[in-house]
């Protein structure tokens, strides 16, 4: 009961606090004027008269917001105090406060959050790019032939657990000495993470293995990569290719590294900047990132929003200060004007990672290639809470590319009709508005970043998609593993692992056939519970054709094995190249094939193509979007 209250009493206090982040412009504005308002003998023009009554008018609606905060707050306070009373069954408190916190907070939008002490941590591993641990994680995965799902190893890092040793995909057995099959993931991480300088022993067992071997590593500052790969892709016409899968606080200084080693032996004549799948990240990160292939003074980005909340918790929030900066170049660029720049994004290129690309588009220093992005144009801000640990996400302003365009693709309103969070909808074509890069090309507004040329990827098949989910191929390698476990560690020190032949993807087929009979008959949970329907409305009659429904479309899923082989074997290759191959190894791999990488590739070695699209400084040049659709 001691405990309920207390946390009752701090969800009360947490929750004023956070609904006065919202309103605390105007509260500050309307103290702020209120001091102004002390009692003079000079005589006042009608002008001031009518200041001071709106400036009243402001303190009156300041005031007023605060003390309705406060009820709010309180009335929250009394109904966690009556459900810890009355409610049948005992409840979690924090827990409770939590869903009414984060109710009311994506009530606004999908990006405005409470984080608890635990949400926290990782937020600040992602965007500080660091943490203390010995460079693994563990999460629960189902296994072939047991009832329960085990905690597996899904990353081990090189330069830290992977040079140890460990593998993707060994069981973790014990930690310092203790079983940890009743462990969740989050509990099992936390326990490999800890103090740097302090060690831990973990027990693993592998697929092939006869008996679980120990493992001692020591807990250091692990620093996570966010470029995977930088490399030459043709070192005859010097060609470069750095990928960028985040915006911490070190990825300015990672891609600055990267870019000079590949500068070692003068100017690249092309490079290819890869920013596919990369969600972001902050925004300081992008323009110092931007900054590298720009101009000093060149602008890179705008915010444009409401009110700056202060940074620590309890300061004095800013007066109705508009939060609206341009951020420019401060560096000299560290690739020169000569360098053809071409960049990589797909649908899954937002936030931060826009704004590099909308950046280096808007002021005709690249050509983008590939599909168009997710469109997040929001910023948010961290806002630390006065109870230790919890902070709220807070949206703040919406940011804006050189030539002046919102890439936004959505905007969001309230879900109503009993039902909590937003309803999203896509910007009209007719609110998408028109601006022009430097050198005169059109781009739009509200849309994410579109693409100068456009390069489809082919679509995943239905069968492929189903065995991701499942896990199938993650579980395949694991049974491959069980007969080459020796063979697969020879080959990871050679750092080359065998390429999936047409044996091993037949017996892929047969293990999915025996493991996983829904992958070959997804529809068959839906068209039984048809059946069961037609059974109880008095038309079982029709139960037949049902059957017949069932055999085609397992049929047509059957058919995916041999139609998309291709794929199949590169997601069975990048399971087994997972396994046993350090980080820069995979993903070189995963680029073997890749359409949009190749036809970045042609367009930056051909000048005739490139100067299509960008002329040099001070040429116009209005050229169409090109499209090529994949290859059936």
């Amino acid at each position: 009961q001691e405990r309920s209250s207390s946390s009752i009493a701090g969800s009360s206090l947490a929750l004023e606090e956070a609904l006065k982040k919202g309103a605390g412009s105007l509260l500050g504005a309307a103290l702020s004027v209120g001091l102004v308002l002390s009692p003079s003998v000079a005589p006042v023009s009608a002008a001031t008269e009518n200041a001071v009554e709106k400036s009243a008018a402001q303190t009156a609606q300041g005031v007023d917001l605060s003390q309705r905060i406060t009820e709010k707050a309180d009335l929250l306070k009394e109904i966690l105090q009556d459900i810890n009373a009355g409610y049948v069954d005992p409840v979690d408190i924090d827990k409770l406060t939590e869903t009414a916190f984060n109710a009311m907070l994506n009530s606004l939008d999908p990006f405005t959050e409470f984080e608890n002490a635990e949400a926290s941590k990782e937020m600040r591993v992602q965007v500080g790019g660091k943490y203390a641990g010995v460079g693994m994680a563990v999460a629960k995965i189902p296994t072939i032939g047991t009832r329960d799902p085990s905690l597996r190893v899904v990353n081990s890092q090189q330069g830290y657990a992977f040079d140890k040793g460990v593998r993707v995909g060994d069981r973790l057995v014990k930690i310092d000495g203790k079983d940890v099959a009743d462990l969740d993931t989050r509990d099992a991480n936390d326990l490999l993470d800890g103090k740097p300088g302090t060690s831990v022993k973990i027990q693993l067992m592998r697929d092939g293995w006869s008996l679980p071997k120990d493992f001692v590593l020591t807990r250091e500052e692990v620093v996570l990569p966010e470029v995977p790969l930088a490399m030459m892709v043709n070192l005859e016409k010097r060609v470069g290719y750095v990928a960028l899968s985040g915006f911490s606080q070190f990825s300015a200084g990672e891609v600055a590294g990267a870019l000079m080693q590949l500068q070692n032996d003068g100017p690249l004549s092309s490079l290819i900047l890869d920013l596919r799948g990369n969600p972001g990240g902050l925004l300081g990160s992008a323009v110092d990132v931007a900054n590298l292939f720009v101009p000093k003074g060149t602008p890179i980005v705008s915010t444009k929003g409401r009110v700056v909340m202060p940074q620590v918790a309890g300061a004095p929030t800013v007066a109705s200060k508009e939060f609206d900066q341009t951020y420019y170049a401060e560096y000299n660029p560290l690739v020169p004007r000569s360098t053809r720049i071409v960049v990589l994004v797909n649908g899954d290129t937002a936030s931060a990672a826009e704004i590099v690309s909308g950046a280096l588009q808007d002021h005709d220093r690249a050509v983008v290639v590939g599909e168009k992005t997710f469109g997040k144009g929001l910023v948010q801000q961290i806002q630390r809470l006065s109870q230790p640990g919890t902070q709220i996400k807070l949206t703040i302003a919406k940011y804006y590319t050189p030539s002046g365009r919102c890439i936004q693709s959505k905007t969001y309103k309230e879900a109503g009709s009993g039902r909590y969070g937003t309803v999203e909808e896509k910007m009209s074509e007719e609110q998408r508005k028109a601006f022009r890069t430097d050198g005169g090309r059109l781009v739009r507004s509200a849309g994410g970043i579109e693409p100068d040329l456009v390069i489809k990827s082919k679509p995943k098949g239905m069968l492929e998609r189903d065995l991701l989910e499942k896990n199938a191929f993650f579980q395949w390698a694991s049974e491959w593993e069980k007969f080459h476990a020796l063979e697969g560690e020879q080959m990871s020190k050679a750092g080359n692992i065998a390429m999936v032949t047409d044996e091993m993807y037949d017996g892929f087929v047969r293990f999915v056939k025996d493991n996983f009979p829904l992958a070959i008959g997804p529809f068959d949970p839906a068209l039984d519970r048809l059946k069961e329907a037609l059974q109880e409305l008095g038309y079982s009659e029709a139960n037949p054709d049902v059957d017949v429904l069932k055999a085609h479309m397992a049929q047509l899923t059957e058919q995916e094995f041999a139609k998309n082989k291709d794929a199949l074997k590169r997601n069975l290759q990048a399971a087994l190249n997972e396994r046993f191959l350090p980080a820069a190894y995979k993903y070189a791999s995963s680029l073997q094939g890749d359409e949009q990488l190749r036809a970045a590739i042609n367009l930056a070695t051909s000048y005739d193509q490139y100067t299509a699209f960008v002329k040099p400084p001070g040429a116009s040049t209005v050229s169409p979007s090109l499209s090529l659709e994949p290859e059936e």
